[in-house]
Formats: structure tokens, C-alpha cells, sequence
């Protein structure tokens, strides 16, 4: 049975909390926007109002994480054929895409 080098299983290592961290920022994108909407339950403010402010808060969150999601899944997908290198490149650019996408909104 062949040995896996210790680069090779720092790279696992390092792909994997990678993958963590991105799962995480993704699912912030979407959980703000559910978070606001119940917070913004209430019968004294209008329906529209509460609607502009989800539109214009979260919509730049939801985004943000599709365009983070679509980041992952690609690094994802060479991380599965063993192009770990280039996946924790792509791990790497999704939360600072995400925090770049919302900052400039």
C-alpha cells in the first residue's frame, strides 16, 4: 500500500478547512436574508417598506453567495481530479470575493 507524502496530506489538510470556510460564507449569504425578513415581521410596518429593505440589503448578500457558490463548486470539482494546488486557489478566492462584492455594493 503506497504512502501519502506529507505534502500531500497538508494539502488535504488545507483544502478541507478551506471548504469549511467557504461552506460557511456561502450559507451567510443566505441565512441573512431569512434572518432579516423575520426580523422584519411586524403590523406596523408597511409590506413595501419591508420588502425595499430586503431587496436592497440582501440582495447583494444572495449575490454575492450565488457567485461564492459557483467559485466553490469549481474548486470542488478539481479538487476531485486531484488538482489540489489550483482548488486551494479557488477556496482561497471565495471569501475574498464575497467580502469584495459586498463592500462594493
Amino acid at each position: 500500500m503506497p504512502e501519502i507524502s506529507k505534502k500531500e496530506r497538508k494539502l488535504d489538510w488545507t483544502c478541507r478547512i478551506l471548504m469549511i470556510l467557504d461552506i460557511y460564507i456561502i450559507l451567510a449569504g443566505y441565512i441573512s436574508y431569512f434572518q432579516a425578513k423575520w426580523q422584519l415581521v411586524s403590523p406596523l410596518i408597511p409590506r413595501d417598506t419591508i420588502n425595499q429593505i430586503l431587496y436592497d440589503t440582501n440582495d447583494v448578500m444572495m449575490r454575492a453567495g450565488i457567485i461564492a457558490g459557483i467559485l466553490f463548486l469549481a474548486g470542488l470539482w478539481l479538487y476531485t481530479f486531484n488538482k489540489k494546488i489550483i482548488a486551494i486557489i479557488l477556496f482561497i478566492t471565495v471569501p475574498v470575493c464575497f467580502e469584495l462584492l459586498i463592500s462594493l455594493a
